[in-house]
């Protein structure tokens, strides 16, 4: 994810966002999803021009409901709460005024398929509260993030004054403890210009930490290695298992997972997912900043030692 933050401004950013300065929708914004009208998309190629196709004459999402866009977690947070489940299999359309950028689709949670585009998950309060909006359900695909019209998106979202960066994350050492245990590092960077909360595995212990991910895996040489050890069940979050990560810093965390089977040396390609926390409709707003929702997905090449 390219970083687009001002550091020369952060001292700035910190002590307004102590004070309770609000940088939400501080700009003209102008981004809606629009319903695309029954029988306008064809489902087996919904590679449509978005300028011929007709739209329900009222928005789903007004700009005026929009609080700001995530761009690490690809999240809508909203002011208010919005219904899903009634649009399942529905097309959608997000505008910047007039202007079309992106052909999304209400996506059914019994469908055995993710779209490779952007998809809302047509089930209220399920992966989400009612007040975000993910557009990428699940897991996003990072593709997508560099396709022209996600980038016109982005530069749509950044002129409203709705866009702030969220987090990254990054996976800086993967270490064979034993042939059956992995340890890994990952470095949780907040790009934002307000604190950010997130879940943090030293506080929360591993074995909870694992039951909101699977940790690393990974595959060398066309063989696929995951973990198989059981997790702690944990649907409940504490107040304390969260790090409050303010604008510019990060931190680092050393986790183990075992229950892998003979692990390999060498380069490797990995998977990651560094998830967000599940929390009730507006719980995700701090008196000094958010908690950070989705699942930030990263995957490249590594050594193992």
């Amino acid at each position: 994810m390219k970083k687009i933050f001002l550091f020369f401004l952060l001292p700035l950013f910190i002590s307004c966002i102590d004070e309770g300065v609000d940088f939400r929708n501080t700009g003209d914004n102008n981004i809606r999803i629009y319903i695309v009208k029954d029988g306008e998309v064809d489902n087996s190629q919904p590679n449509e021009d978005l300028e011929s196709l007709e739209l329900e004459s009222t928005p789903w999402l007004k700009s005026s409901e929009i609080e700001f866009y995530d761009w690490s977690s690809h999240i809508f947070y909203l002011n208010t709460k919005k219904e899903k489940g009634q649009y399942s299999g529905n097309y959608f359309v997000i505008k910047d005024g007039d202007t079309p950028l992106l052909l999304g689709v209400f996506f059914a949670v019994y469908w055995s398929f993710m779209p490779q585009f952007p998809s809302i998950v047509a089930h209220d309060d399920f992966f989400y509260p009612q007040d975000v909006i993910g557009l990428g359900g699940i897991n996003f695909s990072s593709a997508v993030d560099t396709s022209a019209n996600f980038q016109n998106f982005r530069e749509a979202l950044e002129s409203s004054g709705i866009l702030h960066e969220g987090i990254d994350v990054e996976l800086t050492k993967l270490k064979k403890k034993n042939a059956t245990t992995l340890e890994y590092s990952i470095r949780i960077t907040n790009n934002d210009i307000e604190s950010i909360y997130v879940l943090d595995p030293s506080k929360m212990g591993e074995g909870r930490f694992h039951y909101y991910t699977n940790g690393v895996s990974f595959r060398k040489d066309n063989v696929s290695y995951y973990s198989q050890s059981e997790s702690i069940s944990s649907p409940e979050i504490r107040s304390n298992w969260y790090y409050k990560l303010v604008p510019g810093k990060s931190i680092t965390r050393t986790i183990s997972r075992g229950g892998f089977s003979d692990l390999p040396s060498g380069n490797v390609h990995f998977y990651f997912s560094f998830p967000g926390a599940n929390v009730d409709a507006g719980e995700w707003k701090k008196a000094d900043g958010r908690i950070w929702l989705g699942n930030k997905y990263i995957e490249g090449d590594i050594s193992l030692n």
